[in-house]
């Protein structure tokens, strides 16, 4: 007898309303809305379940429950959904030291895995932190800890730092 197949089911708010909700605030403060539930997170933080959990000058922290619907074939909970939380970490720690008409976008994103996850309901929290934020390239570092604050994963990250006009007008 096979087992019932899992379903999942979410919704998401459209990603243009977004934009224009945010285009000309500070960084910080459409964060801190997207924090206190004023503003919707992006669909894909939408279908992760990202909560967001500190804003502070050049840190973020979000934090996710781990689920079965995102194991790979092995039982494991796949690295690309870790990635995603990190680059999130990532790029947002760096906008928040950027003036509202600048924006930034990843050039390369390394990640080091360090020890599985398995989907256990528990929360994971990534911690990102802005090192460098120049005129043109910035970089980050953050850290991917387990219930238990143990290491899952590290990363590093460069982003190039553009025009927020010159991003919202390439739609």
């Amino acid at each position: 007898m096979t087992e019932p197949r899992r379903e999942r089911t979410y919704t998401w708010n459209d990603p243009r309303e977004i934009a224009r909700a945010i285009v000309g605030r500070e960084h910080r403060e459409w964060m801190t809305m997207m924090k206190e539930g004023a503003l919707p997170h992006a669909p894909f933080a939408s279908t992760l379940a990202f909560e967001i959990e500190e804003i502070g000058d050049g840190r973020v922290v979000f934090s996710m429950p781990l689920a079965e619907w995102m194991c790979n074939p092995t039982g494991v909970v796949h690295g690309g959904v870790s990635a995603t939380l990190l680059d999130s970490v990532l790029t947002l720690s760096v906008l928040t030291r950027l003036p509202r008409e600048k924006l930034c976008t990843t050039i390369d994103l390394n990640v080091h895995f360090v020890r599985p996850l398995f989907p256990s309901g528990a929360r994971i929290r990534a911690e990102g932190s802005a090192l460098h934020v120049g005129t043109t390239v910035a970089t980050a570092e953050a850290r991917l800890l387990d219930e238990r604050d143990r290491l899952i994963a590290h990363a590093t990250t460069s982003l190039a730092i553009i025009d927020a006009v010159a991003m919202t007008t390439q739609r």
